[in-house]
């Protein structure tokens, strides 16, 4: 269903988080939906209106006062059991991030590359055991990683999993 209304509104876009990692790795329990989208204003207001339409309601949004607009929308359903949350693509990571990612059936994923970097910066528990998994995939394009790793300053936690984990 998501990735139909997403495709439906004609916006780049791509499962990361949890769900994506799942898509390389072996399944863990994971508990919201990320998806980042193209990061057009426009598009963040046209693609509100579509989760609303499948009962989900939008909550309280992260940088609203932005002269940028927001950086993501949150929508939760009404019993709470489904949360989504649309990013906006507005760095240069989440940007090539949308141009990298490959479709797994009717989803649109981030690669294992963009995933492991995402990881890398936010560094919670979570992330570094996801880390692990995704440092020891086959054919990881490592000059890609190594050089968003050292733009946002977390080489020396890449260099650190590469070497507890293998890549």
């Amino acid at each position: 269903m998501l990735g139909a209304l997403l495709d439906a509104s004609g916006i780049a876009w791509a499962l990361i988080g949890g769900h994506a990692v799942n898509a390389w790795l072996e399944p863990r329990a994971t508990a919201d939906i990320d998806v980042t989208i193209a990061a057009d204003v426009a598009a963040e207001w046209e693609l509100r209106r579509l989760p609303e339409a499948e009962g989900l309601t939008a909550t309280p949004v992260t940088g609203a006062t932005l002269p940028s607009g927001p950086d993501f929308v949150r929508f939760v359903s009404a019993d709470g059991q489904v949360v989504l949350e649309l990013q906006a693509a507005k760095t240069e990571l989440r940007q090539s991030l949308l141009r990298r990612a490959v479709r797994h059936g009717a989803v649109s994923v981030a690669t294992p590359e963009d995933l492991l970097v995402l990881k890398l910066i936010a560094f919670r528990a979570k992330d570094r055991a996801d880390i692990a998994g995704l440092v020891a995939l086959p054919a990881i394009d490592w000059d890609y990683v190594v050089a968003q790793a050292g733009a946002w300053g977390v080489t020396e936690r890449l260099d650190r999993a590469r070497s507890a984990f293998g890549g």
